[in-house]
């Protein structure tokens, strides 16, 4: 089910670019870019696959059982239109962003190993496309320019790979295994404005202050960081909190 609009706007979808864990965790550094899609994608590509071995059975007429190998990574394939009038600056911040998921961070290539930033498609409620991911392949074009040559519109597309590897932590809000997100507070965020950003639905400012143990939501502090529970099937009396 889509996510829920509030008063008729849609929910806008965001890819959010982390920097990649320290060492060989599975668990992303903080939050470094955030590129807000201009148009929300008409569709989505995912695939997942797996490995398979067949030993020889000379003697069968039948073919011979299959063993489970390995789960491949899931890949899904994001298209990105941008547009921005020539005061913005254009798309070439938001274009360059989406390059650099292909380049290693300086700081991780200075502590060893090396690896490029880990990125998530956040978009309202969607759960099959929220996982971490790798940038593969990004695809740009441009289609419009200023007149000083400035591209103000861009065509991409993005190819993920998921990042693999066993859940980092628990779901605060459900206690079972689950992808979360983090926010670091600045000052004007409210519980009720992230959680419309991060689920679209205001109402779910619950789930947060549940998930970071806050009792007072309008006490909470710039400079906190705040973790984003992925949320799972509300239950009736749950559910009649929102």
């Amino acid at each position: 089910m889509p996510a829920l609009p509030l008063g008729g706007a849609p929910v806008r979808a965001a890819l959010v670019i982390y920097d990649p864990p320290v060492g060989t965790g599975n668990t992303p550094g903080p939050e470094r870019a955030r590129v807000e899609l201009h148009f929300n994608p008409e569709r989505l590509a995912m695939s997942k696959s797996a490995s398979w071995k067949r030993g020889w059975a000379p003697s069968s007429a039948g073919a011979a059982r299959a063993q489970f190998v390995a789960a491949q990574p899931r890949t899904m394939s994001v298209e990105v239109f941008l547009d921005a009038p020539a005061r913005k600056g254009g798309v070439q911040q938001s274009v360059e962003q989406l390059l650099s998921c292909c380049v290693p961070t300086s700081q991780s290539a200075a502590a060893k190993p090396a690896s490029a930033p880990w990125v998530r498609l956040k978009w309202g409620r969607a759960r099959t496309t929220a996982f971490l991911a790798l940038v593969t392949q990004v695809d740009a074009t441009y289609t419009r320019f200023d007149t000083d040559g400035t591209p103000l519109r861009a065509e991409c597309t993005v190819t993920l790979e998921e990042a693999g590897g066993a859940p980092a932590r628990q779901n605060p809000s459900s206690g079972g295994n689950g992808p979360v997100d983090t926010h670091r507070v600045v000052a004007g965020d409210t519980l009720p404005g992230l959680a419309w950003r991060a689920y679209g639905d205001p109402g779910q400012w619950r789930a947060i202050a549940r998930a970071n143990e806050i009792d007072d939501p309008d006490g909470v502090r710039p400079g906190t960081v705040l973790v984003l529970p992925m949320l799972e099937e509300q239950d009736p009396e749950r559910g009649a909190e929102r």
